[in-house]
């Protein structure tokens, strides 16, 4: 149905080398996955305050914020804002309060289509910047066309990269539990596109055994090793 509550705008994109995104046609709030420099090292364990005051600095626009998440790197969030003008003021609260934009994406555009080798490479890349939603959302567009071995080692990884989005939420609980699944997935040794499996193995029953998880890296094979 048409709405006329409706309106063409141009955001900057910090991520894009091009540093612009398309004008994106408006019916509704806006959904924005935000990263910010984490430049006062703040821990998991600060991402309950720092929803509040991430939040308090937002309200008077009508904005929200959600799903805070925090590594070495960055503070990472989601913003739901009314309208582009109010993506401008919410970010230029919370760069005074928590730090420099890092990356700002716009969450309701349309994934780009890619094949599965190349969605299994960012999602390695991603989740080596410890961006673990992003790199299971990736992996995730990988694994629905996958088969076999190869399909049960990505849903291992994903499951990997949820356990650790739920760390970085300060909840260790649901970290570990999810990282049990994940182990279950992965097998003992072998490689998976560059992945080298038996070092993740390895790293993940370490884990498993001391019974804290952390966060960790996918160890990736040079070509030709």
């Amino acid at each position: 149905m048409p709405n006329s509550n409706f309106a063409f705008f141009s955001l900057r994109n910090i991520h894009s080398p091009k540093g612009l995104l398309q004008p994106i046609e408006i019916h509704e709030q806006m959904r924005f996955l935000v990263r910010l420099r984490n430049t006062q090292s703040f821990t998991p364990k600060d991402s309950g305050a720092l929803t509040k005051a991430a939040y308090d600095r937002i309200k008077i626009l009508n904005a929200d914020v959600g799903n805070l998440r925090v590594s070495q790197a960055a503070i990472e969030l989601d913003l739901l804002v009314p309208s582009k003008k109010a993506m401008d003021l919410c970010l230029k609260r919370l760069i005074e309060d928590l730090g420099e934009p890092l990356t700002v994406r716009e969450l309701d555009l349309p994934a780009q289509i890619s094949t599965p080798e190349r969605a299994v490479e960012t999602g390695i890349a991603l989740f080596n910047e410890e961006r673990y939603w992003e790199s299971h959302e990736s992996l995730e567009a990988a694994w629905r066309t996958a088969t076999g071995a190869e399909r049960k080692i990505l849903q291992g990884i994903i499951l990997l990269a949820a356990s650790l989005v739920h760390l970085q939420k300060d909840d260790s609980e649901v970290a570990l539990s999810i990282m049990k699944r994940a182990n279950v997935k992965l097998p003992q040794e072998g490689t998976c596109y560059s992945i080298d499996l038996t070092k993740l193995k390895q790293r993940v029953n370490k884990l498993l055994s001391e019974g804290h998880p952390a966060f960790l890296k996918l160890p990736v094979k040079e070509s030709g090793v």
